[in-house]
């Protein structure tokens, strides 16, 4: 017998552990969704997979093509770099709007998101960012945000910033060429000083170096795979979609 919600709670379940598992890159980038072994896998109805699927075609994590099925939407260069040209601006706006409105609340919050995240361990053997980290990063970027008074705005926010992190775990990879930790700091002390001008520059600067180094290892990934004939990066493009706002945040800087 059917009951009533339990559907749509089922579908609702299964569509946050495949979006926290595309997200984490526990369903790779570019592959095939095949709905019966991945029902199987969950423990749950087709039903409720086929319920699932459009929200994360909507949030831009999978895309569907006549005849060939779903695919988890593949990362590239391009699509990396259109999605941090729109977040940056995004987040900026959401910045200058808090320092705009925010009161002593907001300042008491960026502060402490910014002490933890400090002092959180990046990473033990600095070949990997640890949860903690990423946990805390979030925080942080988030409070910045909090106060713009609109939270249509910080959905469309949310979106950008989980969409990024698919990005951002690929910058661990490479040899330490900056500081992020005095980034944050110099990013919280005009925030709180509420320097329009100075915040949003350095806030820019910080999300646009993280996607110049992420673009560098994705192109010695395509340069590598190619020399071994392995699938490249990329994958292959999907359609075009239409963004939907989030239903939860989540973790580019």
């Amino acid at each position: 017998m059917k009951v009533a919600g339990k559907d749509q709670t089922i579908s609702g379940e299964t569509f946050e552990i495949l979006r926290a598992q595309i997200l984490a890159g526990d369903i790779a980038p570019g592959s095939k969704v095949k709905t019966q072994e991945v029902a199987q896998r969950m423990g749950v109805s087709l039903g409720a997979l086929r319920e699932a699927l459009p929200q994360l075609i909507a949030d831009g994590l999978v895309f569907v093509e006549a005849h060939r099925g779903y695919t988890v939407t593949p990362l590239s260069i391009d699509d990396l770099l259109d999605l941090t040209r729109v977040r940056t601006e995004i987040e900026v706006l959401c910045l200058t709007w808090s320092m705009q409105l925010g009161k002593l609340e907001w300042e008491s919050e960026v502060i402490a998101a910014s002490h933890r995240l400090a002092k959180t361990v990046r990473a033990a053997d600095r070949a990997a960012v640890s949860p903690a980290w990423i946990e805390a990063h979030d925080v942080y970027h988030a409070a910045l945000a909090s106060a713009c008074g609109s939270p249509r705005l910080l959905l469309i926010r949310k979106q950008l910033y989980e969409l990024s992190e698919r990005y951002r775990k690929m910058e661990s990879a490479m040899a330490r060429d900056r500081n992020p930790d005095d980034e944050h700091k110099r990013i919280t002390a005009a925030a709180i000083d509420r320097n329009i001008p100075v915040a949003t520059q350095l806030l820019s600067s910080h999300i646009e170096r993280t996607t110049e180094n992420i673009v560098k290892t994705m192109r010695k990934k395509i340069s590598d795979t190619a020399r071994t004939g392995q699938p490249r990066l990329q994958g292959r493009k999907p359609p075009a979609r239409t963004a939907r706002q989030p239903k939860r945040g989540g973790s580019v800087r």
